[in-house]
């Protein structure tokens, strides 16, 4: 019987625009960028770092990072100051206060509680262990009674109240993602169709060649900021931004820079031949694809990375498996005002990988390295 993988794919994907500014023309020489390398002390635990800090949530004030561990079910709270484990935080995978079906994502609320979140799933939790609540859509009578079955991916709490929660709204079968907003004490939610969510539909498709079937997602992502709301695409330069104290989005493009603004390959709805697919994908990723906006408090700054994968020599065996092995990586980094105002980009020659999961701290751009399986970061130094 043949046996079939399914799997939720995000695939960093953009791609080369068409606007002819991206030449050399009135390009500024790149950051002088050193490099320096730190290393957490574990205190003789085993840090989790199989998904790359995927699951990590970092303080406002950046002093400690918290990473999920998927495996011990405990929380691993990390002292960026003095670059050592400080505790673990237990919690229990079964019984009324498991967190087994809440292991997709992590968010950081009021400062000391855990919004977690699984499929079809979402609650908080305190340090200690204990779920608080529910706070899913689907504790909305209304959209329970819904017959179609979806789920918000990676929900935010909004800075409005302390109820009020968004997400990206995924419903098998249908291409078009929305945005979902729902509050838990007034019991309403709405969706809300946005332009980059149809945008998006060109970077999804259904993979299925009778052995390996899985869902590719456009990458898309929902983020708060200093109050504000960031809707991205990793195939787009483009944002959405709501402002605090409003409700609708608007628009931001970047038109005056050098690097592509967005991607040129698109994707059938559904492929069923691996060698397209890995045709499309390897074609795709050698595009421009673009990281979240992070913030840097010190200068007043966004910075944001983007990249191009490289690829060597085609190795066609059967230990490559679907995704073709990318060899390295042209790198980038865009920085914009508090408005978001383009400033500068620049090429970043000193990394050759897709940054992994990163933040900006003490004038520095802080990036996961697994060092030998110890957790560690690589700091980036420049002058504006």
């Amino acid at each position: 019987m043949k046996q079939l993988l399914f799997s939720l794919v995000f695939l960093f994907l953009a791609a080369c625009g068409s606007d002819d500014s991206s030449g050399e023309n009135g390009r500024a020489p790149d950051l002088n960028v050193t490099l320096d390398t730190v290393q957490i002390d574990a205190r003789g635990e085993i840090l989790f770092l199989n998904t790359g800090l995927r699951s990590a949530v970092l303080t406002d004030d950046k002093h400690y990072l918290y990473n999920l561990n998927r495996q011990a079910y405990t929380i691993e709270k990390i002292d960026l100051t003095t670059l050592a484990l400080e505790t673990l935080l237990p919690f229990e995978k079964e019984g009324p206060d498991g967190i087994g079906g809440y292991s997709m994502g992590i968010r950081l609320v009021d400062g000391d509680r855990f919004l977690l979140s699984g499929y079809g799933n979402h609650a908080l939790f305190d340090s200690n262990g204990k779920k608080l609540a529910d706070v899913g859509p689907e504790t909305i009578p209304s959209f329970a009674s819904e017959t179609e079955v979806g789920n918000v991916l990676f929900p935010v709490r909004l800075p409005e109240t302390r109820s009020a929660y968004a997400g990206v709204y995924i419903i098998p079968g249908e291409r078009e993602p929305q945005l979902m907003f729902w509050d838990t004490e007034e019991q309403t939610y709405r969706k809300v169709r946005n332009p980059l969510l149809e945008k998006s539909i060109q970077y999804q498709t259904d993979f299925d060649d009778g052995t390996t079937a899985m869902f590719i997602s456009g990458g898309e992502y929902l983020e708060v900021v200093n109050d504000r709301v960031f809707l991205g695409l990793n195939g787009s330069s483009d944002l959405y931004i709501r402002e605090p104290g409003q409700e609708e989005f608007y628009k931001k493009t970047f038109e005056n820079g050098w690097i592509p603004r967005e991607k040129e390959t698109t994707f059938p709805e559904k492929i069923n031949d691996r060698a397209l697919f890995q045709e499309l994908y390897k074609k795709a990723t050698e595009e421009i694809s673009y990281n979240k906006p992070i913030w840097d408090e010190s200068r007043e700054v966004y910075f944001r990375f983007s990249y191009k994968q490289e690829f060597g020599v085609a190795n066609t065996g059967p230990s490559d498996g679907l995704f073709p092995r990318p060899t390295g990586a042209s790198v980038y980094l865009s920085i914009y005002d508090a408005d978001f105002n383009l400033l500068r980009e620049t090429a970043v020659p000193e990394l050759d990988q897709p940054p992994a999961y990163h933040f900006a701290k003490d004038g520095k751009i802080w990036i996961f390295e697994n060092i030998e399986d110890e957790m560690g970061f690589v700091r980036l130094s420049f002058d504006l």
